[in-house]
């Protein structure tokens, strides 16, 4: 009986073993943001309809970020200029520090994002 008992256990600490997986998750690199960061062709495009237009637009939820409204609706509202990496549009929607219920940014839109901040938050 007790040979019986610990060959069962040993069974079935070798299954528990044998299932456990674990896959390993490698971080995504960040491309370096390099010269002049533009609102119209970089910063825009990221509030494209599959991140942010299909709330926030004209007549939906605040801020607007249609290409008509966007700039107004983000600077100063969102923007922190004096402490770019404080700023509500860099960590709201953020790939970590985001408290967004729906979208998140990856790290490279992150990273221009706050390259815009950082150079002025220019209308460019």
């Amino acid at each position: 009986m007790k040979k019986s008992t610990i060959f069962l256990i040993l069974i079935l600490f070798s299954l528990l073993i044998a299932g456990c997986k674990y896959d390993f998750i490698l971080p995504v690199p960040v491309v370096p943001v390099t010269g002049d960061v533009s609102f119209a062709t970089q910063v825009l495009p990221i509030f494209s309809a599959e991140n942010c237009i299909s709330c926030h637009k004209t007549g939906g939820q605040s801020p607007d970020y249609t290409a008509a409204n966007a700039f107004a609706s983000i600077v100063p509202n969102l923007v922190n200029l004096t402490t770019p990496n404080l700023s509500i549009i860099y960590t709201y929607p953020g790939p970590t520090t985001s408290t967004h219920s729906w979208k998140k940014l990856t790290a490279n839109e992150d990273a221009i994002i706050l390259q815009w901040i950082t150079q002025g938050a220019k209308n460019n």
